[in-house]
Formats: C-alpha cells, structure tokens, sequence
C-alpha cells in the first residue's frame, strides 16, 4: 500500500514542480519540504514472498539478468514485517478517494489502469516481487497470517503457474485481490510474451472456474484479467478492446495496462503510458518501500537484484532504514540529479524524475 496522506499533502507542491515553476537552485528547500511532508514511519508497499519463477517473460528483468538466488522469505521475517504494514481505515481511503477526484481529477472507481492503482493498490499489501506467488510453498499460510491481522492482501500471478485447487485456497484464506497477467488471446503469441508454459484457453478456463467457486462461497476476492500494451502489432489494439468485450459481463475488473520498463523491452517508441505517472515524477522514494525476500529494502519493485539496496531488516529496523543515511542521499539524488555514473534510476528506468522537472 502507499502513503496516502502524502500523495494528499505533497499535491500542492507537486502541482508546482510539474508546472517547472520551481528552479534547480531551490531543490535544498524541496528536499526539506518533501522531507517534512513524508511520514516517518514507512509504508510498506509490497513484501517479495518469493523469487522463484518458472516462466520466461520477455519484458521481465528478471528473465533477462537477474542473478540473486531463489529463496522463499523466511518464516520469522514474514510475521516480524506483517507487524509492521501499516493500514489506512475506511474513513481515510473514503475522504482520498473524494479528494482524488474532486481536487486530483482522477476517479478511483473507474475500472482502468489508474483506477486499480488508487482503489486496490493504495489499500492492499503486495505480496509479489520477482517471482510467481503460486510457488511460494507457505503462500497460504502467509495469507492467513495477514487476515488475521486485518491486512488486505493483492497479488498478480501467471495462470500457467496456478492450480485451482490452489487458487480456491488463497480465496478462501482471505485473499482481497488476485490479478492474472494475460498479454494474447492465441497459443503462439501468449507463449512468445510469456513461455512455452503460457496457455490462454487454459487461463481462462481456471478464471471462470473461480467465478464460480467465488459465486458458490459467497467471496469477495476480485478477480482481476489483465493485459499489458506492449505495442507487438498493429492488430494488438483490437486484441485490446475483444479481451475487455469478453470480460465486460463477468464479475471482474479487467483492464489494459501501460507497459512498464521500456528501457528494457521496446516496441514503439510512441508507444504513450496511460499511467498517472505519465504526467508527474517518481515519488516512491517518499512514498512507500519495497522489501525482497532476503529481507533486502529497496525503493520499488523494479529493482530484481541487488542494485539499488538501502538497508536489510535482518541488520536493522524498517524506521531505521527508511530515515536513515542512504535513504536521505536517495531522496537527494532524486531532486538534485546527480546520480552517480551507471545509477539505476537514472540510467535503467524509464519514468520521469523530480528533477527533471526544475527548470
């Protein structure tokens, strides 16, 4: 989940930074201003369960070069985190999710990218990273750790890796939110995106099967097809509008999604991101954190090595990490621009940065 509150206050000022009314000899008072705006004590976006994988996804960095070892997260470290999630109430979500749309102009019900993002993923705990959550060997049993805690749970999976025997067990320990990444319609494409384990009529066969265990036990898991923009040809654009024909009657929020990492994966260049991102900079460096499976703390969930690493909570706590010496340089290099040669965020991601903004 993310900082709402900071998405609500630092609105004003983001509102300035992008309209460059802000110069670059005043990013000392803008790493202040963010600094004092941010909560000290983190959100926690999403815990890495685990990393294994055993699809073959052509726009995943970690099919391309992702060296650490597959690990399932450690049982102790799992519950020491889940006491730490941070959760917003009803009250909260319902005056963000007024203010989004009367000041912000973004409507959180619509059924779309940034619908999703403001409606699930401000509310949720992510339980994936780098690898399949279906292969995670405790998943359910993590799952009912966080119901009883009162935790709302998402995780996006790839059909091919889910048994829906298994699937029934995640919705019946109190999963809020599964998503399922479907980027074809046909056999050859879907397995040219996604592997040779990649099989669209099987997906949607184990999605409808849901439905109706859904249905039959009455809960409230939403179930979420997904397809991502990868711009493969011409035709994708109708592909887009039948896959969301085929779900429109179906208890399901179905939505196409901007492609993320473009840096990596690149098929049209004029290729546009429907992402609220799209008209703002990176704010998760003051927004919310990310934590792998070895306990590693990183900034998002783009980072599949060990790259970008700002602490362990092995070594030390979560608040401790978040307000301390690395993060305060992250935040620094955010505003200021200077990255050190060869920097992740700077060289290898493709979404705009704060200060590219000052003018």
């Amino acid at each position: 989940m993310i900082d709402i509150n900071f998405f609500k206050k630092s609105s004003s000022l983001k509102d300035k930074i992008t309209q460059n009314l802000i110069t670059q000899d005043e990013s000392q008072d803008i790493i202040a201003e963010l600094d004092n705006l941010r909560s000290k004590i983190p959100f926690i976006y999403n815990i890495e369960t685990t990393n294994y994988c055993n699809m073959k996804c052509v726009m995943c960095p970690r099919t391309m070069y992702m060296t650490r070892k597959n690990i399932w997260i450690d049982d102790n470290l799992f519950e020491k985190l889940t006491n730490k999630v941070r959760m917003h109430d009803e009250k909260d979500l319902n005056e963000f999710w007024n203010w989004l749309e009367k000041d912000y102009h973004y409507n959180p019900n619509e059924v779309s990218e940034n619908g999703f993002y403001f409606s699930i993923v401000s509310r949720c705990l992510v339980l994936h990273g780098f690898g399949e959550p279906f292969l995670d060997k405790k998943l359910i049993e993590r799952l009912e750790i966080c119901k009883k805690k009162n935790i709302p749970t998402y995780f996006s999976c790839t059909p091919a890796t889910m048994t829906v025997e298994k699937a029934k067990k995640a919705m019946d320990a109190g999963l809020n939110v599964l998503k399922f990444s479907l980027d074809a319609m046909d056999e050859k494409k879907i397995q040219s995106i996604r592997g040779k384990r990649a099989n669209f009529a099987d997906a949607v066969n184990k999605i409808l099967e849901l439905l109706e265990y859904k249905k039959e036990k009455k809960l409230k898991t939403l179930l979420v097809p997904c397809m991502i923009d990868l711009a493969m040809e011409k035709t994708d654009k109708k592909m887009h509008k039948d896959f969301l024909k085929f779900w429109s009657d179906k208890d399901v929020f179905a939505y196409i999604k901007s492609q993320d990492n473009r840096w990596l994966y690149e098929n049209d260049a004029n290729l546009k991101s429907k992402s609220h991102y799209e008209n703002q900079y990176c704010e998760y460096p003051w927004l919310s954190l990310t934590v792998m499976a070895d306990g590693n703390v990183v900034p998002c969930t783009q980072v599949s090595n060990s790259e970008l690493v700002l602490g362990n909570v092995n070594d030390n706590s979560l608040e401790d990490i978040w307000n301390g010496k690395k993060y305060k340089e992250f935040r620094k290099m955010h505003v200021t621009g200077k990255f050190p040669k060869g920097h992740k965020c700077k060289e290898k991601c493709d979404m705009k940065k704060l200060y590219q903004y000052l003018s």
